[in-house]
């Protein structure tokens, strides 16, 4: 056991519980990590947001070792995130009407007032070799980033927040493409 913190493995079982029942990640997808000092916790490669347990996170240390399961295969990326930014926590979800709207446009604009609200503008990412310092260069300014036909990450200053952000951003994609199928192309709202 990795001796994961009880408010971290709460947290991190909720949240995950949460993306998993709002259908934001398959059952083996998406992954969440939480900032300790230099170091971090996040879920093991593989595991299942919506039943985690304790054996399923990994303490990552700031040279990159592990205690615990295999970290995400997002380590690094998690990590450069932290580096770049003053997050508290990222999270990594595949909100299916953003990935869709990420084939189309190099930055998403919500057009309703709480994605505008919140979101602002959403970078897409193309995927590639330097994804994860374009990601993480992008959270840098933006509270999510869409990685094209894959997945979003978010940032805040905990897993609640990233929580909030992803879930914003899957409502505002819904939003858009239900708008467009009604053959509204609406303005700013203002």
């Amino acid at each position: 056991m990795t001796g994961v913190p009880e408010k971290v493995l709460a947290t991190m079982q909720e949240v995950g519980r949460d993306l998993y029942q709002l259908g934001l990640v398959s059952s083996h997808g998406g992954n969440l990590s939480i900032r300790e000092g230099a170091g971090m916790w996040i879920t093991g490669t593989g595991t299942m947001l919506g039943r985690l347990r304790e054996r399923h996170i990994a303490h990552v240390r700031p040279d990159g070792t592990y205690v615990g399961p295999p970290p995400s295969s997002d380590t690094v990326l998690h990590s450069t995130i932290y580096a770049m930014t003053g997050a508290g926590a990222v999270a990594h979800a595949h909100p299916r009407h953003a990935i869709a709207l990420s084939f189309g446009t190099d930055r998403f604009v919500p057009i309703d007032f709480e994605g505008q609200h919140f979101l602002k503008a959403v970078p897409v990412v193309e995927q590639g070799p330097n994804q994860a310092a374009q990601i993480a260069a992008a959270l840098q300014e933006a509270v999510a980033v869409l990685l094209r036909g894959h997945g979003a990450y978010a940032r805040g200053a905990n897993l609640w927040e990233t929580l909030h952000w992803l879930t914003a951003l899957e409502e505002s994609a819904q939003v858009a493409i239900l708008a467009g199928l009604a053959g509204q192309r609406p303005g700013p709202a203002g």
